[in-house]
């Protein structure tokens, strides 16, 4: 990847080098993640885990990352990236063999912090590494790493799982170690974690929209997958093949956006696509057929989505570092907004679809909050 052209020699080869050795890093972070995790949900079903308790986990989860991110005043990136390390570790540890639904709850409260201690800090270094002028091409780099890597590790430790869940807690320790070594070879920097929506205001709206939608794919595909998948191997077969539709996007849908100045406009109907796939959500939990359809339609749209709404906050930030911490914040916020809610039509529908409606809402207002900002008020031009 080309970085800054104005740069010596000298500062040019290091910065590559920096760059180079976060992405081998965020790799292998990426396959001790989804090795550990794309499996979990079939093991907490089989532990006696109520999926009504998966999703306040959910909540738990979030709750976490709020109160990190708020509590943190600074932080050095080698140091937190390993914290999150260790921390990701114990938490699987605590549900290998799970015996309270309290331990359960302690878990996902414990490893919530990692998106602040991983995520926050990586986007910060990843983009700080990128000149301006690369931002839609070190996002795409940025966005397509975790489906390649979820191609192939999901289906691995399903198939691994079927067998004997000991060996994914034994396998994930190897590959704690192997990410915690690359951690060691990280460019080390202090992060500052202050929060200022002013730093965010021309995307504000868009990443509260973004927030109260995500919980689709982090909270509901996921756990409601169990109304058609138990197994682990189906399960793991089911999360390559999310992964292979966003690949299949990546490859098809990125090129057509690199051919256009003007990026934006391939999130209009990327969104209509998505709110109108969440609005069919109901009509997918009556067969595993329209699931399959319908949530690979979504996993398709997402990654170009993710892609382009983060360029968008890039383009428009000034401080990258305050403005990461304050729409991580926002994130996490939001998406346990819509989690409690998901919990709450879970208590009055054993398979909920009054969600799908809001959700479905949420987001085609994306679409008219970007044409009143850039057509009507003409507030802002993003990309």
């Amino acid at each position: 990847m080309k970085l800054l052209t104005k740069l010596k020699p000298s500062t040019f080869n290091q910065r590559r080098k920096r760059f180079f050795n976060l992405i081998i890093f965020y790799t292998s972070y990426v396959w001790f993640k989804s090795f550990s995790g794309s499996v979990l949900i079939p093991h907490y079903h089989h532990q006696g885990i109520l999926q009504k308790q998966m999703i306040i986990g959910d909540v738990l989860y979030f709750l976490s990352a709020i109160t990190v991110n708020l509590l943190l005043r600074k932080i050095y990136s080698r140091k937190s990236w390993q914290l999150s390390l260790i921390i990701s570790m114990i938490s699987i540890l605590l549900i290998a063999n799970i015996k309270t639904i309290q331990q359960y709850y302690l878990s996902n409260l414990v490893v919530g912090s990692t998106i602040v201690f991983f995520y926050v800090i990586y986007n910060i270094s990843h983009f700080k590494l990128t000149p301006k002028h690369r931002t839609g091409l070190s996002s795409a780099i940025f966005f397509s790493l975790a489906p390649m890597v979820s191609l192939v590790a999901p289906m691995l430790a399903g198939f691994i799982a079927n067998f004997n869940y000991l060996y994914i807690w034994i396998l994930s320790t190897c590959f704690f170690i192997i990410s915690f070594l690359q951690s060691n070879r990280q460019y080390n920097f202090e992060v500052k974690y202050k929060i200022s929506f002013k730093e965010v205001k021309p995307t504000l709206v868009f990443i509260i929209l973004q927030s109260l939608w995500e919980p689709l794919i982090v909270t509901v595909i996921p756990i409601f997958s169990l109304f058609f998948i138990q197994s682990p191997l189906y399960f793991g077969v089911y999360m390559s093949y999310l992964s292979l539709m966003s690949i299949i996007a990546n490859l098809t849908l990125g090129k057509l956006t690199d051919k256009l100045q003007k990026r934006i406009i391939f999130l209009y109907p990327l969104t209509i696509t998505m709110a109108l796939a969440t609005f069919l959500f109901p009509q997918a939990l009556t067969k595993i057929s329209w699931w399959l359809i319908i949530t690979g339609v979504i996993q398709f749209c997402a990654p170009l989505f993710w892609n382009l709404t983060t360029s968008m906050f890039i383009d428009t930030t000034k401080d990258i570092e305050t403005g990461f911490v304050t729409r991580e914040l926002i994130l996490s916020t939001g998406r346990m907004i819509s989690i409690i809610l998901i919990a709450v039509n879970f208590y009055f529908q054993p398979k909920p679809t009054y969600i799908f409606y809001y959700l479905g809402f949420i987001m085609l207002l994306f679409p008219a909050t970007l044409f009143l900002h850039t057509k009507i008020t003409k507030r802002y031009n993003y990309l």
